[in-house]
């Protein structure tokens, strides 16, 4: 999700998938949610199954991707795919690709993490050997300033990620944390000093592509933070295994979270502008496709409240197991990506937008004013159309693939009125908890009803 409004997307170029030939041939396509129209670009290589995450001037940062195919014909202990070295930075104004140095090794299905700072975190992958191992060096991104600037690569540390895609959140603490997918995964990484330290154990592993979410409730003191990672497979089915953690009480471990209503693999986790959290997609059988979900679910208390039950929501009707996705769009509505279960759904890629309940609730409140950009620990002047407003939100765009949100955010902000229908509202003044950079910012009103998001810029 670009803070211009529009959709990134990319993939490999279908009629090559599994070509070792053509093993770097991409496509992508940028999509305006307003208008339902949009035209393809050309990407510097194939980026699919890269991390990617946004920077704070909006700049869409993408480490490694699909650097070849599996080729049987390789030598022996080289036909697994291979992780690419390069990283790239995406301007979603002039929508063009600036070169960023290459990482010390390959990787496929990483995670990349945005710290307090700006600098990114690079972990896991498949590295470029095509030996299948994943790979424990660390790297830090660094990006240079402006929108066409390139950074430096260093490597920072080592840790073996237990598997591809790990689950990577920035803390309040500043550190970052690492959960999964193995149970025993659980670690916190210290910018600076780049040492790690363990916390306390998952109650199970979140294998084959779970997702999870990071909640921050800034309006109360202490502020309040939680993580919660849900889903995955397990042998030959997918499982409930939904938990959560407590960052403000790290004794207190891992603890179950209210489980879905169907156990899932492969689905997507979006937190909406009011803290409730809708996941769709997915599927129940061991591989990646068969057995599909079509019934969505939203979980009907804030991500940080554990007392809430999932209710079943309107069905989806095109497939979005195995490499489908869904992100928040501005007015507070769900794309949903489909998946690529054969040629066909690859080459005629579709996508649906779901409206959640609050929508069908009454008139919308309307930002009519806020300043465009903000400052850690600013109190700022919100205009609002209506005199009823329950709560005030920053939602980080979001940046996912395999389930695995790199970039969304969910931040609910202190407020007070001011006058009939002026609302004062406070940041936190740590960048650990609001790491600078772009945000849709809501307000909902005492019906539950969002208004569109405004895009503001943390700085």
């Amino acid at each position: 999700m670009l803070h211009t409004g529009k959709v990134l997307f990319w993939s490999y170029e279908p009629t090559q998938y599994h070509n070792p030939a053509a093993s770097n041939t991409g496509v992508a396509y940028v999509w305006d949610p307003a208008t339902r129209t949009g035209y393809p670009i050309t990407p510097p290589e194939n980026i699919w199954c890269a991390g990617q995450t946004i920077l704070s001037d909006g700049r869409v940062f993408i480490a490694g991707g699909n650097l070849r195919y599996p080729d049987p014909n390789a030598p022996e202990g080289q036909q697994n795919f291979q992780g690419a070295l390069s990283s790239y930075t995406f301007n979603p104004l002039s929508e063009s690709w600036t070169t960023q140095p290459n990482m010390s090794v390959g990787r496929w299905y990483p995670t990349v993490t945005k710290l307090a700072d700006n600098r990114v975190v690079i972990t896991s992958g498949l590295d470029e050997t095509g030996s299948g191992n994943t790979t424990s060096v660390v790297e830090l991104f660094t990006p240079a300033a402006g929108m066409d600037s390139v950074g430096t690569m260093s490597t920072v540390a080592f840790h073996h990620p237990s598997g591809m895609y790990p689950f990577q959140y920035l803390l309040g603490s500043g550190q970052m944390m690492q959960a999964g997918p193995a149970f025993f995964n659980t670690v916190l990484l210290a910018p600076g000093t780049w040492s790690w330290s363990s916390i306390p154990n998952m109650l199970s592993s979140h294998y084959e592509y779970a997702n999870g979410v990071i909640y921050t409730d800034a309006s109360v003191t202490p502020v309040k933070q939680a993580v919660m990672i849900a889903g995955g497979a397990e042998g030959d089915s997918a499982f409930r295994n939904n938990e959560w953690f407590d960052v403000s009480n790290p004794n207190a471990g891992w603890r179950q979270f209210p489980q879905w209503l169907q156990p899932r693999h492969n689905a997507n986790t979006v937190i909406l502008p009011d803290g409730t959290l809708f996941t769709v997609g997915g599927n129940a059988a061991s591989n990646g496709y068969d057995n599909p979900h079509f019934d969505s679910e939203l979980y009907n208390k804030p991500a940080g409240d554990p007392t809430g039950t999932w209710v079943p929501m309107s069905p989806n009707t095109i497939q979005a197991g195995y490499h489908s996705s869904a992100i928040l769009l501005p007015d507070a509505t769900v794309l949903l990506s489909q998946d690529d279960m054969n040629p066909l759904a690859a080459s005629t890629h579709q996508a649906q937008v779901y409206s959640p309940p609050y929508l069908f609730k009454g008139a919308r409140p309307n930002i009519t004013s806020a300043p465009g950009t903000l400052g850690l620990g600013q109190t700022f002047t919100v205009g609002s159309s209506t005199p009823n407003v329950s709560s005030v939100a920053l939602v980080a765009p979001g940046a996912v693939t395999h389930g695995n949100d790199m970039h969304q955010r969910y931040i609910k902000l202190r407020h007070t009125k001011q006058g009939a229908k002026n609302l004062r509202v406070t940041l936190p003044a740590s960048s650990s908890l609001v790491p600078p950079g772009y945000y849709m910012l809501f307000i909902i009103d005492s019906q539950g009803v969002p208004s569109v998001a405004k895009f503001v810029r943390v700085s």
